[in-house]
């Protein structure tokens, strides 16, 4: 018996190059009439197919508009458990119920590039949980050298995983797992020219496919916060429901101040930010406040109780806040520091150094 969900390839069938594929999955302990479940991530959205087993022994059939990832679970919407590329053609997996995620996957040629990917990827963190390990046992002796060695040690062996990515996508150029690397890789101490050479290193069809686009939007979401960079764009609504964008400011030395009401050591840094902003908001410099809270009528009274007198946004989303989530933000208060024309100039600013740096840009 075979239970399909309709919705599963429909936005496929707008690519003219879709190729059809089809999945034998032999899985020991997996009891008759278990709902076995193909999915994929397309568009923001996530698809699925469905079939039942029998004799440990279950199939799909399907049609990829091009190589991408999908994953075999015996839940909806779980964790991924077993995860592989599809080009195309015929895609065979064997292996046991209660570890899917060591089962044999024989498919075409982007399933071989995304294994040698992961074999390169357990080198890297292999290396990488062994120096975490001598980092701590020096730092806790206190034997600072010891512990500045490893660290230099580690920031090789992430300059040299790099490398090695580099002579990956360089010899796979038009492999979708070159793009999907890039994507999903999170290095420790990157830099925007290792992303560049990376991209650059793709070829046209894959920078035009799915993981070609997530790797530039990853990449100038990394641009557009990090100093140097001109800052991402966004808009809010203010207390009276009226958007504003950061772009507005442009023309004016901005501090985006990430903050809420709720939130102690920003109220208790609120007074550092009025002084700056009375002394240098003649001279050409702008306060952008975008609130963590939630509770509309507690945000109001917080900007009031401060002095606040800036332009102040937020979504009322709390820590889902969109902007927040564009620049990472993992604690407030923080800050950005940009200058007249958007570009982020530092990061954050508390106390003296505020003063101190915006005395440096716009003069006591």
């Amino acid at each position: 018996m075979r239970i399909l969900i309709p919705l599963l390839f429909i936005s496929c069938s707008f690519f003219a190059q879709e190729k059809k594929f089809t999945i034998d999955a032999e899985l020991k302990g997996v009891p008759d009439n278990t709902l076995m479940f193909l999915t994929h991530k397309y568009n923001d959205a996530f698809l699925f197919d469905s079939c039942l087993t029998k004799d440990g022994k279950f199939s799909f059939k399907g049609v990829t508009p091009e190589p991408n990832m999908y994953w075999i679970t015996n839940k909806k919407n779980a964790n991924p458990a077993l995860i592989f590329f599809i080009d195309g053609g015929k895609v065979e997996v064997s292996g046991k119920i209660d570890s899917m995620a060591t089962a044999k996957v024989k498919a075409g040629k982007t399933q071989e590039d995304y294994k040698v990917s992961l074999a390169n990827a357990a080198k890297l963190t292999g290396t990488k949980e062994m120096l975490i390990k001598k980092f701590q046992v020096f730092s806790s002796r206190g034997d600072q050298a010891a512990a500045k060695r490893i660290q230099d040690s580690a920031f090789q062996n992430e300059k040299d995983f790099i490398k090695t990515t580099l002579d990956f996508i360089k010899k796979n150029p038009n492999s979708n797992v070159s793009g999907y690397i890039i994507f999903s890789t999170q290095f420790d101490w990157p830099s925007i020219p290792d992303y560049d050479n990376l991209y650059n290193a793709l070829g046209d069809k894959v920078k035009k496919g799915k993981f070609g686009k997530l790797a530039l939007d990853k990449i100038n979401t990394i641009k557009g916060t990090t100093v140097g960079y001109p800052a991402i764009d966004f808009a809010q609504d203010d207390v009276n429901g009226k958007s504003v964008s950061l772009s507005s400011f442009k023309g004016k030395v901005v501090l985006v101040d990430f903050w809420a009401s709720w939130c102690g050591p920003c109220r208790k840094e609120n007074p550092n930010v009025v002084a700056a902003y009375n002394k240098y908001k003649s001279k050409g410099f702008e306060i952008f406040g975008v609130s963590f809270d939630q509770e509309k009528s507690k945000w109001m009274q917080a900007i009031a109780a401060d002095g606040l007198t800036w332009q102040h946004v937020s979504d009322l989303k709390g820590w889902g806040n969109a902007a927040g989530k564009i620049y990472g933000v993992q604690s407030i208060p923080f800050n950005l520091l940009l200058d007249k024309e958007g570009k982020i100039i530092a990061k954050g600013l508390r106390g003296a150094e505020l003063d101190a740096v915006l005395a440096k840009i716009l003069g006591e």
